[in-house]
Parts: C-alpha cells; sequence; structure tokens
C-alpha cells in the first residue's frame, strides 16, 4: 500500500466506525430532571429553607426518587427511569407542590416551582 493510499483509507475506515456507532449512542434510555424551589416571602439573598423532592412512579407504589434541596434551592435527579411520575415538593410553614411529570428517553427537564406559605394556625 503506497503512502497516498494509506492516507485516504485511514479516515475513511475512521468515518465508518463513527458512523457505525452512532445508533448506539442514540438513545440512552434514562432521563433526568433538575429544578429550583423558591420560598414565598423568602428573599434569595436570605438562608432558603431546604425542601424535600419526590419523585414517585405511576403506578403507585413502584420507584420513588427523593432528594433535598441544596442551600439555593435547586434540586437534581441526574439518572431517573421513564415514564409517568407525580412530583411532589414540600417543606415546614409551606404548603406542598404536586404535579405530573413524563420523562421521555434521553429527556432533561427543568422545573421552576414556588412554594406558598402555609397559612398561619388559629
Amino acid at each position: 500500500m503506497t503512502k497516498n493510499m494509506y492516507s485516504l483509507v485511514v479516515p475513511l475506515v475512521l468515518v465508518l466506525v463513527l458512523a457505525a456507532s452512532a445508533p448506539c449512542r442514540a438513545q440512552s434510555g434514562g432521563a433526568a430532571l433538575h429544578g429550583w424551589v423558591a420560598f414565598e416571602g423568602v428573599a434569595y439573598a436570605d438562608h432558603q429553607p431546604h425542601a424535600t423532592v419526590r419523585l414517585r412512579a405511576d403506578p403507585p407504589g413502584t420507584t420513588v426518587y427523593s432528594t433535598q434541596t441544596d442551600e439555593h434551592g435547586f434540586f437534581a435527579f441526574a439518572h431517573a427511569s421513564l415514564g409517568r411520575f407525580t412530583l411532589e415538593i414540600s417543606a415546614r410553614g409551606f404548603r406542598p407542590y404536586s404535579a405530573e411529570v413524563y420523562l421521555a428517553s434521553d429527556f432533561v427537564a427543568n422545573w421552576a416551582v414556588q412554594l406558598k406559605a402555609a397559612a398561619p394556625d388559629r
């Protein structure tokens, strides 16, 4: 094989290998959900309460993911399974939040919520 032929064959083989592997990387079968929780009556510069964030799979009683918000109100489920979920967010002194969420393959969702202050006890 001459030097010119070799310089043509190697790039061609690399292109073919990369093209053949592309369908394998097309879908990972996973999803992610990232979000931010704000709290009514609490300025962003103030100390943020922590909220509990849960993803409950449909049907109920199957998969449950759970995490806490950080000091800035952010949360993340970096590797969740696919399907329908109920997103539940709760924190002491605030009304709970709930929403239906569908996570598709290779989908990264971003969710922002403001929890409303709970009514004072009488």
